[in-house]
């Protein structure tokens, strides 16, 4: 795997060592991922779900996000979508923009570390 890939990804606090573990050492399977993640709609349906106050919706976007962090390494991301998931849960409407806004800026931290290396 590409060093300035590892380098920038541990700089967004990724647990690169971790994700290649669940990957099964695969790291052609991981390159392919961290591709596929560039992609991935996710983010943009927790962003529509959440402006259009769509709390199922976002709840599930949230989750799957949290779920999609925790696979790859993204430890602030997960940390950051799962205590989104928790707001949304308990209806916390007034403390959901702020902790999206944390999410945010995890996904586009980790969006602009892969871009930027691969």
């Amino acid at each position: 795997m590409d060093t300035n890939l590892i380098h920038s990804l541990t700089c967004c606090r990724t647990d690169v060592d971790g994700a290649l573990r669940r990957f099964s050492g695969n790291e052609e399977l991981y390159m392919t991922c961290l591709n596929a993640f560039l992609s991935d709609p996710t983010m943009a349906q927790l962003n529509a779900a959440i402006s259009s106050s769509s709390w199922d919706d976002a709840f599930t976007a949230a989750h799957a996000l949290k779920g999609l962090a925790g696979n790859m390494g993204f430890v602030p991301l997960y940390h950051a979508t799962g205590e989104l998931v928790i707001l949304i849960r308990t209806g916390k409407v007034s403390e959901i923009s702020e902790a999206t806004l944390r999410v945010k800026q995890c996904y586009n931290e980790i969006i602009t570390a892969i871009r930027e290396s691969i």
